[in-house]
């Protein structure tokens, strides 16, 4: 019996099935980047956390299970102490000398009209110097006895200083070459200054706002998320923070720059314990982890 909708003549046609449809573009551009991740990231932190339980032995890997055995020993150490200490030390002055200029950078560069792709370039030129290179040029400026800082003081009437050699001023003397380097972090926010409606900024003109209005009620606003994510990769960045310890005092003088970073490679290539490293690594993941999940609620919540 023939429905009224259906016509004579007509045949029956299926309903066509659900079609799972995939972007293999995006898939294809993404797959190396997830392999590199796997590959270059996970795998070893994984690895760094398997062989902190064991006594681990490079010739008979993974040696004598030792369960959390590790992790009391850091407990117990206080060079781990000492090197977490300095590791929030060096947290809070790479913040203050080193995370706002940037910022502050990209706001005085987007008022520039003149020369400014020229500006640019000069500071974005110092990030193609290799930063092993930089650090040996300021240790030798740092030098207490030829170093140059020390030589153009001295007709001001100041110094000699010890700078690398002070365990006081060693640490902000490290993180100082820091304050040159911000050219891609500037360069970031100044993308991200380009991209607030030029009309919000002119009706805040007409209405009166001062610069500094300006910037507390549209520049920062809209630039909270590019803050966020760049105060994310900043806290792993220094925590992971290597070279210019190891380049510029060795850890010293007196372990006041010896970092969470430098107790892993001297327990590792130089005491061979790579259980007590892998614990450390461990360790230093878990306080990255925690301290950006807990800006990310923060951010959540404004």
């Amino acid at each position: 019996m023939k429905t009224a909708l259906q016509q004579p003549g007509t045949p029956l046609r299926a309903k066509p099935g659900f079609r799972l449809k995939i972007a293999w573009t995006p898939i294809f551009f993404l797959t190396p980047a997830v392999l590199a991740f796997l590959i270059f990231k996970y795998y070893p932190l994984f690895q760094a956390i398997y062989m902190s339980f064991f006594d681990y032995k490079v010739i008979d890997p993974p040696g004598r299970f030792v369960l959390l055995d590790n992790y009391a020993y850091l407990i117990q150490s206080t060079e781990f102490w000492n090197a977490l200490k300095n590791t929030f030390a060096f947290f809070g002055i790479y913040f203050i000398l080193t995370f706002w200029i940037p910022i502050m950078q990209a706001i005085l560069l987007n008022e520039v009209t003149t020369a400014n792709k020229t500006i640019r370039v000069l500071y974005l030129l110092p990030t193609a110097v290799p930063a092993v290179a930089g650090y040996l040029l300021w240790k030798w400026l740092y030098n207490p006895d030829y170093g140059l800082l020390n030589y153009l003081l001295h007709f001001v009437g100041l110094g000699p200083y010890g700078w690398l050699n002070d365990p006081h001023m060693a640490k902000w003397a490290i993180v100082f070459p820091g304050v040159f380097g911000t050219g891609l972090g500037m360069l970031i926010y100044y993308s991200a200054l380009k991209g607030i409606p030029a009309e919000n900024i002119e009706a805040a003109k007409i209405d009166g706002a001062g610069p500094w209005k300006r910037m507390s009620a549209i520049v920062f606003p809209s630039l909270k998320f590019v803050i966020g994510i760049q105060f994310v990769a900043f806290i792993s960045g220094v925590f992971l923070t290597f070279d210019p310890m190891y380049i510029m005092t060795g850890g010293g003088p007196a372990n006041s720059t010896r970092t969470l970073s430098m107790l892993v490679f001297d327990s590792s290539f130089k005491e061979f314990r790579f259980g007590v490293a892998g614990a450390v690594s461990f360790v230093m993941f878990f306080i990255i982890a925690l301290i950006t999940y807990a800006q990310i609620k923060m951010s959540g919540r404004e």
